[in-house]
């Protein structure tokens, strides 16, 4: 649906095209689609000192003072063709020529911008950025912007659009010269950036050609009307959605019992005030937005609801899937976990719209709290400071440090060759927890710190073994190594503690953030489907695996633990059949919306960070997916159904002692190398001579053993005596000596 207004504030002011889509139409039947203005094209343009005559915007104005150069105009982003000073306003001017108005059946205007911009076309509005006020408003040349907006095209993401259509366009375009004009407003005058890069573009009804062809991230308008999935509208009064600080807006759900819901249904599944931000660190970057918002009621006040089916809550997350061309991992994820009997956010998938833009695929989901339904420990009230009331409940998280609560304390090893570790206090939230209760949480995960570093932590006794809920720990682990999830141990990573009266254990969880995992990372080796996470490489990087999670891993009991539960788990939940039934039930689910998905974010054939694999479909990405979960779980089943000490992967070189020693006929001789790497192993007599190879080749990670016959290269079995054997893997050589028994 398309409305159109006019207004006239007096007989020798242009008329004002008003254009509100309620969402983008399908246009009528077209050939192609070419671009008859772009950024980089030639502009004229003008710094306003003082108010520009009404008719600027107009195709009969005069600009012939005016400067000219290349789009955009602007400073400050490296995005700029035309570098001008610091201004809190730019007009710009493109004309360009029609010479057949009938065989231009649509247009996108395309805006780039920084920070908010009205367009004209032949001095009629067609378009502007909700912080710049209502369409038709009047801006002054120096009005500022009610807030910030960044360009996206610079840093990877799309402009925005605003479309018209075969009936706006036989109003607005004439035969010959026509104008776009555009002003660029800053959000102040002190700002550091400013960018104006816009593109128009349109449909052609036959194979004419006109003008040139469409940038390489043009996306087809199309319509948006039905889906078979929840539909989430969200409406901000013209409000630009920030990182922070939220803004109020109108939230409407549409989830019909038919499992048909179409726009403009009756929303029936919420209908209400939120509150609403970007959220995620990261994922920013992304042109696709995750969402974090709260329900509220009219009064702004925290409003607990139960959304698509879940538990009553006021704190949810829009998830969106972009990275993750599959769509599921974070889903995937969760319902292993759950499925494996602990907490982890419930999902749904739905559909975005917000202000009349379709935005994709998104998965509406619970953000992790202390709720009975949620993450079920004990409430911890400003007022309990002693006693047991003291003692619980806590959230803590190790996560990177930007973003939204992420105050807390950082903690030295108590190991010299490990780093530190930086806790964040995620329940009760930085704002609420008083000082008592940081006093205590720090002291308690620093005596947990200590116990994990000291000589004695295995200790049936006197060990960790009742200071932690050693399952927790065990499955969380799993769930990272089975993934593989390149974050896995050092960020997202929470963990909670109870009162002493309920658990005084630390137990692990819930899981987090799975969108890098299950092969879909480029680095810290998440593409290969071998190979421990918990002993990758991480050179360099900040964020580091907290040092105890390696202690436990140097633990015969907790390898032990963790080599039953798995054997446990691969006949259920880590089942082949199972995970891929979990897979299949979810691309059910999804059905056409994600063909609507990669139509709004055409990213199926690119390079989107960090991305092991590009599959150029949907149904490449799911068989990736799939062949990469079979190929990790065979390669855990083939690690874990070895002894308990191949479990683990050494975190050192070393040669071992061989095996008998003397020895008569056979003995064994075992080493271990913590990395991939290229290993000899030699036999030499006393006198240095090589007398048999034993090893000569790439070796994976791990704890590796091997046998010596007593015969040399030649099969010829050697005389008793002393030899020698000396490995070298990487730079690490050591040789150790054995006797042969006749």
């Amino acid at each position: 649906l398309i409305f159109i207004s006019f207004m006239k504030e007096t007989m020798n002011k242009p008329i004002i095209l008003c254009i509100y889509f309620i969402l983008v139409e399908t246009v009528p039947s077209q050939d192609h689609w070419e671009t008859a203005i772009y950024a980089d094209d030639v502009w004229s343009y003008v710094i306003p000192e003082s108010e520009l005559p009404s008719e600027w915007n107009t195709l009969d104005f005069d600009d012939s003072a005016w400067l000219s150069g290349p789009g955009g105009i602007g400073y400050g982003d490296g995005d700029d063709g035309t570098e001008i000073s610091p201004a809190i306003s730019v007009y710009l001017r493109r004309v360009f020529t029609v010479s057949d108005t009938a065989n231009l059946i649509s247009a996108i205007l395309h805006a780039d911008y920084d920070d908010g911009f009205v367009a004209y076309l032949n001095g009629f509005e067609i378009g502007r950025s909700s912080n710049l006020g209502a369409p038709g408003t009047f801006v002054s040349f120096d009005g500022a912007t009610n807030g910030d907006h960044e360009a996206q095209l610079y840093q990877g993401g799309y402009p925005d659009a605003h479309a018209l259509d075969s009936l706006q366009l036989s109003f607005l375009l004439i035969t010959g010269n026509n104008v776009l004009a555009v002003q660029v407003h800053n959000v102040s005058f002190n700002s550091s950036d400013m960018s104006s890069n816009f593109f128009l573009s349109f449909g052609i009804a036959d194979g004419s050609t006109y003008y040139g062809p469409t940038p390489g991230w043009f996306q087809e308008p199309f319509a948006f009307s039905e889906s078979n999935l929840p539909i989430v509208v969200i409406d901000t009064d013209e409000q630009e959605i920030l990182n922070d600080p939220r803004i109020t807006a109108h939230m409407g759900i549409i989830d019909n019992e038919t499992g048909l819901n179409q726009i403009g249904d009756p929303f029936n599944g919420y209908d209400g005030q939120i509150s609403i931000e970007i959220r995620g660190s990261s994922s920013q970057m992304f042109p696709k937005k995750q969402y974090a918002l709260e329900t509220q009621d009219m009064d702004g006040e925290n409003f607990n609801v139960s959304i698509l089916g879940m538990p009553e809550e006021n704190d949810w997350i829009l998830y969106a899937p972009y990275s993750d061309k599959s769509l599921v991992r974070n889903f995937l994820a969760y319902e292993l976990a759950r499925d494996m009997g602990r907490y982890a956010s419930r999902t749904r998938f739905c559909e975005l719209v917000i202000n009349e833009d379709y935005k994709g695929l998104y998965v509406f989901m619970e953000k992790i709290k202390r709720d009975n339904n949620r993450v079920d420990i004990s409430k911890l009230e400003p007022d309990e400071t002693s006693g047991d009331d003291l003692t619980g409940g806590y959230i803590l998280k190790v996560d990177k440090w930007d973003g939204e609560n992420n105050e807390g304390w950082w903690s030295d090893s108590p190991s010299p060759e490990y780093d530190g570790v930086w806790y964040q206090y995620h329940y009760p939230e930085p704002d609420d927890i008083v000082e008592e209760q940081r006093e205590y949480i720090i002291n308690y995960i620093s005596d947990f710190e200590s116990l994990m570093a000291s000589e004695s932590y295995t200790d049936p006794d006197a060990g960790y073994y009742e200071q932690v809920y050693l399952g927790s720990f065990i499955d969380v682990s799993l769930m990272s190594e089975i993934s593989k999830n390149v974050d896995a141990y050092r960020l997202s990573a929470y963990m909670y503690k109870d009162k002493d009266s309920e658990d005084s254990r630390l137990t692990m969880g819930p899981i987090w953030d799975y969108n890098l995992a299950f092969g879909n990372a480029d680095y810290y080796d998440g593409w290969s489907s071998e190979g421990w996470q918990m002993d990758v490489e991480l050179g360099n990087d900040v964020f580091k695996i907290p040092f105890w999670w390696y202690r436990l891993w140097d633990d015969e009991t907790f390898l032990t633990a963790f080599n039953q539960r798995w054997n446990e788990l691969q006949q259920t939940v880590f089942s082949y059949n199972h995970i891929m039934n979990t897979i299949d039930s979810a691309v059910t689910v999804i059905g056409e919306a994600q063909d609507r998905n990669f139509q709004r974010w055409p990213i199926l054939d690119e390079y989107v960070w960090p991305n092991a694999y590009v599959g150029g479909s949907y149904e490449n990405e799911i068989d990736y997916l799939k062949n990469w979960i079979t190929n990790r779980l065979d390669w855990m089943d083939q690690q874990l159904f070895l002894s308990v000490r191949s479990v683990h992967l050494p975190t050192r070189y070393k040669l071992d002692n061989a095996f008998p020693n003397p020895f008569n006929p056979k003995t064994t001789i075992g080493f271990s190398i913590p990395r991939a790497e290229r290993v000899t192993l030699n036999i030499y007599d006393m006198m240095g001579r090589k007398v048999r190879n034993l090893v000569n080749g790439q070796e994976t990670a791990g704890t590796k053993s091997i046998q010596w016959d007593a015969a040399n290269d030649a099969g010829v079995s050697v005389s008793a005596g002393l030899y020698l054997y000396r490995i070298q893997a990487g730079d690490f050589v050591q040789t150790r000596k054995m006797v042969l028994l006749k």
